[in-house]
């Protein structure tokens, strides 16, 4: 029996011979039925500009059948009802949007940062490291955190024999 080719829009397995495919993909029932399945993936607010700009189509809403253009027709087969459900489904996403953009804390500016830099470390205290990082305190008495998270203390800078390192 050979092999064959399935295709996925059109649910039609057929021999896979370069001119059936051909013929096939060039088909105006398989540029139909690829049309709507892409139609389907868009966006709410690209199908909501793009249906608005178009006028209605009369075989659509005039006959039962449809239009036999649904897939490729030029004028929109949304009632206005439908397109109000999008618009509001785009202006739903859109206030959480905005919403999610308000919650977000402020991010300071790089002057402001260096500002509190020079600030810190401008002063003159010489026995004293001064870090522009921060240790959270609910981590400083815990046990069970590995060597890389333990706050350093000034008594793991006593031994300064660093003659076996790099050896």
């Amino acid at each position: 029996m050979g092999r064959r080719y399935y295709c996925d829009y059109c649910d039609k397995s057929f021999i896979d011979e370069l001119e059936a495919r051909r013929k096939h993909l060039q088909s105006s029932h398989h540029i139909k039925l690829r049309h709507m399945h892409y139609e389907s993936c868009r966006e709410p607010e690209t199908v909501l500009k793009e249906e608005l700009l178009k006028i209605p189509c009369r075989r659509f809403f005039h006959y039962e059948g449809g239009c036999p253009f649904e897939g490729i027709c030029r004028y929109t087969h949304y009632a206005p009802e439908q397109l109000c459900e999008i618009r509001q489904q785009v202006e739903y996403a859109q206030q959480l949007k905005r919403k999610k953009l308000d919650e977000m804390p402020e991010v300071p500016s790089v002057g402001s940062w260096i500002q509190k830099y020079n600030e810190t470390s401008n002063k003159e205290d010489s026995n004293r490291v001064h870090t522009t990082w921060t240790y959270p305190e609910n981590l400083e008495n815990r046990i069970d955190l590995p060597p890389s998270m333990v706050k350093f203390k000034p008594e793991h800078f006593y031994d300064d024999n660093f003659e076996e390192w790099g050896n």
